[in-house]
């Protein structure tokens, strides 16, 4: 098994509003590669990027121990990108606020690959925002990926996101968006509410732009729920199906979730599942 990192200048990433270098390394671990292994693009979780995947989780399971053991077993491509943004994780969408990271990952990355070991079948898998992007990019990028690995991606946002809209409300209405992130960034230590807070802005940022504006889903003066709210619901999965779902026909998919859930994502992923078996 060999770790090879390259860098990958994207086209994409070129001129981004927040000044994101365009430049990524791309950390690819091979493992006896023949002409039909697949490629695995593995999409980092928010607040992480290509070698969190390399990190000890807090369930004391090593990625890399994993690997080792099924080596003997089985041929492997992964491909692990640098996808780190501004606001310290990613969504795997093109956002006029962020940068077109959903092309990063269908054109240049795909491009880069391809160059290297030749057209072949090629699978997105992560987990939480990572499972978002794996099934959000598959839903929309049919004839380039072969299926998806989402574990606990964000789905059904009426439950996985609200819960953190008055957490978020509490913390902004004094400052805004401008003022918290300019604390946010200045700060070595944030408390629980302030990275819900800066989630929720990213999240606005990936779902709710206007050309680099941040438009929240809630009013800053009452708290309610505004228009912008609807922005974020056309990207969740659960409501993307139900017009895109055709596409995943015949895909190669695996689902996975605890029964138990902070953030009820169990909920959206057993209805992502359901209305799958439909099709």
């Amino acid at each position: 098994m060999e770790i090879i990192t390259k860098i990958l200048d994207s086209e994409a990433l070129h001129d981004n509003p927040v000044n994101d270098k365009p430049q990524r390394e791309v950390t690819i671990i091979e493992n006896s590669p023949k002409e039909n292994t697949p490629l695995l693009v593995g999409l980092a979780g928010f607040f992480g990027s290509s070698r969190s995947f390399l990190n000890k989780s807090y369930t004391n399971i090593d990625f890399m121990d994993v690997l080792n053991k099924i080596s003997k077993k089985y041929s492997f491509i992964i491909i692990l990108p640098d996808t780190m943004t501004y606001f310290r994780g990613n969504q795997y969408v093109n956002s006029t606020a962020v940068g077109n990271y959903s092309d990063f990952i269908t054109k240049d990355l795909i491009k880069f690959l391809f160059k290297i070991y030749g057209k072949r079948d090629v699978y997105l898998f992560g987990k939480s925002s990572g499972g978002f992007g794996s099934i959000y990019n598959a839903l929309h990028n049919p004839d380039i990926f072969s299926g998806f690995i989402d574990i606990s991606g964000d789905s059904y946002f009426h439950y996985s996101y609200l819960r953190d809209f008055p957490v978020a409300y509490k913390i902004l209405k004094n400052l805004g968006i401008k003022k918290f992130m300019e604390k946010f960034n200045s700060d070595y230590i944030h408390s629980q509410d302030e990275l819900t807070a800066e989630n929720i802005i990213a999240m606005s940022a990936f779902y709710s732009p206007k050309n680099t504006e941040i438009n929240l889903p809630f009013d800053l003066n009452d708290g309610g729920l505004n228009e912008h709210w609807n922005a974020w619901l056309k990207f969740d999965p659960v409501n993307i199906i139900d017009t895109s779902g055709i596409s995943l026909k015949n895909k190669k998919i695996i689902l996975q979730t605890g029964i138990y859930d902070e953030y009820s994502i169990n909920i959206g992923m057993n209805m992502i599942h359901e209305k799958l078996s439909m099709l």
